[in-house]
């Protein structure tokens, strides 16, 4: 424990160099499923891609909401041996803060919603749309770590657990999102974070 204790205070010690608020990008790859106790699901690939702001909210903290678009889903396989899929499309809306630890590395945790706007179910490669089964709204926390460079470009990897059941009157299987996203942004402006001053009385 006492080395660990010792680097975090090495850490909170050395100049952090943050970055400007700025806009920015991104986009990347999703691998997501469902948890729920009554079924196992299996992970499939999806995308993700949208827009960010990076507010700098303090010398190691910085703010960053984002709008995307993102596909997620899960796999199973049917009593009858078929294997099939759920594809649904969301926007979403993360905001996350981020510590930095050190110039570039930092670790993020946040909220997210999410609102369905289609879903989509395969089995035995014929396709049918599902949306008016599932609940238009998901919400959950977000966990992550990123390496910002000073160059604008942003690398992030986080992990995504729904809190609330995706199926409409369901008592049984209560499925909920889970997913692990691994994007890549640019930010394309920056905003220099304002002065304060202290007024004269």
């Amino acid at each position: 424990m006492r080395p660990l204790f010792s680097a975090l205070v090495i850490v909170s010690l050395v100049p952090v160099k943050a970055q400007h608020s700025g806009f920015g990008l991104k986009a990347g790859l999703v691998m997501s499923s469902t948890k729920s106790g009554e079924v196992t699901t299996r992970m499939i690939p999806g995308a993700t891609a949208g827009a960010y702001f990076a507010l700098r909210a303090g010398p190691r903290l910085e703010l960053q909401p984002e709008l995307r678009l993102t596909t997620l889903g899960f796999g199973y396989t049917l009593p009858d041996g078929d294997r099939g899929s759920t594809r649904l499309l969301y926007a979403q809306v993360p905001v996350a803060a981020k510590l930095y630890i050190g110039n570039t590395f930092n670790a993020a945790l946040g909220v997210q919603m999410g609102r369905l706007l289609a879903a989509q179910q395969t089995v035995a490669g014929e396709s049918t749309t599902v949306t008016e089964s599932y609940e238009k709204w998901d919400h959950g926390l977000i966990l992550g770590v990123g390496a910002d460079m000073m160059s604008g470009l942003d690398l992030c990897l986080r992990y995504y657990g729904g809190l609330r059941p995706i199926i409409r009157e369901d008592d049984l299987y209560l499925p909920r999102n889970r997913a692990w996203l691994l994007t890549a942004g640019y930010r394309l402006g920056r905003v220099r974070s304002p002065k304060f001053t202290r007024r004269r009385g």
